[in-house]
């Protein structure tokens, strides 16, 4: 549904492959639309928004891409009559000053953007107040190695998404909370420091 924390909806394509990985996108996206139902049917791939405020709040998101000349793709529509279901959207020509590439959808939306170089998308990646997670993907591990350094995220994800583990941090840049959990760090949060000054040697 898209109601995830670290849910990718600003997805950047170089523009070698951008066509290719649209189309294949686009055909995922048309089979999670076929199996749209209730969470705990079977087959069902695509459920529905938490609530109405959710979804409400999730078409408004579409009408704002719409609006501000980003194209619907695929989707950008209610699902049926009852429940909260969204189809699966992609926005495609969406620029980075967009509300929709500024702001968490937490919804089933994401926009597909065609880059150019290495330095390009950095820019675009890191032009937003949120920074909680990033998808690397690419065969050159020097460039994987070297978007972890520059993307402002507090968690990168080479070649793989959404791949929490329970011994490294999880956490945010910028916008995207406080503090840390999983890992050592995560103590931080259940731990408050005392600082006790003792004079045991100045004559007051």
């Amino acid at each position: 549904m898209g109601q995830a924390c670290i849910a990718g909806s600003r997805i950047y394509v170089q523009e070698g492959i951008y066509d290719k990985f649209l189309e294949g996108f686009t055909e995922h996206a048309k089979e999670l639309t076929k199996s749209i139902g209730g969470p705990f049917d079977e087959g069902v791939q695509h459920g529905p928004q938490v609530s109405k405020v959710q979804y409400e709040r999730v078409m408004g998101y579409i009408s704002s891409g719409k609006s501000d000349g980003a194209k619907v793709h695929i989707g950008g529509e209610r699902f049926g009559e009852q429940g909260y279901f969204i189809k699966p959207t992609i926005f495609v020509d969406a620029k980075p000053e967009m509300k929709i590439m500024q702001e968490e959808i937490f919804g089933p939306v994401c926009s597909i953007v065609k880059f150019h170089t290495e330095e390009e998308v950095t820019e675009w990646a890191n032009d937003t107040t949120y920074g909680l997670a990033a998808n690397v993907l690419t065969e050159s591990s020097s460039r994987a190695i070297r978007m972890a350094n520059n993307l402002e995220a507090g968690g990168i994800y080479v070649n793989c998404a959404q791949s929490v583990e329970v011994c490294v941090p999880f956490g945010g840049y910028k916008q995207s909370g406080i503090g840390r959990e999983l890992g050592e760090a995560a103590l931080e949060t259940y731990t408050q420091v005392k600082a006790v000054h003792i004079n045991i040697g100045q004559v007051l």
